[in-house]
């Protein structure tokens, strides 16, 4: 079983929260101490209005992180149900920074969980604490996966 990082969200995100993540993503993206890669593992993470997608470079690299302003639930979901594995690569930082950030900004429109507990989103949890202020207050949700 791989490292993964899952939730779920609906359809649409609203446009001011998700421009927010996108402006806090971009703010703290080059400080962090990896670098990402594009959706298949070279050129550069893909981040603009509609969408944030990364992986980790290639050689470092499991599943891309992709989050849309817009995504159609599948398999006759009602919600979005989506997922990441990072085989805790070390992208996985990313990964969790990123989340943390979503939910800061989306509160109780996104829904959190991981193969990982608590413990182990502490030094996310600490970068965003130390870059934003926010961070520290961050939980993993109980979700059926």
């Amino acid at each position: 079983m791989g490292w993964t990082h899952y939730w779920r969200r609906e359809e649409f995100l609203p446009n001011d929260d998700f421009k927010n993540i996108i402006s806090d993503f971009r703010k703290i993206l080059p400080t962090m101490p990896i670098e990402l890669s594009g959706e298949d593992s070279i050129g550069n993470p893909l981040i603009d209005e509609k969408q944030i997608v990364f992986n980790g470079k290639s050689g470092q690299d499991c599943e891309p992180f992709i989050m849309q302003l817009h995504e159609v639930p599948r398999m006759g979901r009602i919600t979005v149900f989506s997922y990441c594995k990072t085989e805790r690569l070390p992208y996985d930082f990313c990964v969790q920074c990123i989340l943390i950030i979503s939910k800061h900004h989306l509160k109780n429109l996104i829904l959190i969980s991981s193969d990982g507990k608590e413990n182990d989103w502490k030094k996310a949890k600490e970068f965003c604490q130390q870059f934003f202020g926010y961070g520290h207050e961050f939980k993993l949700d109980e979700m059926v996966h």
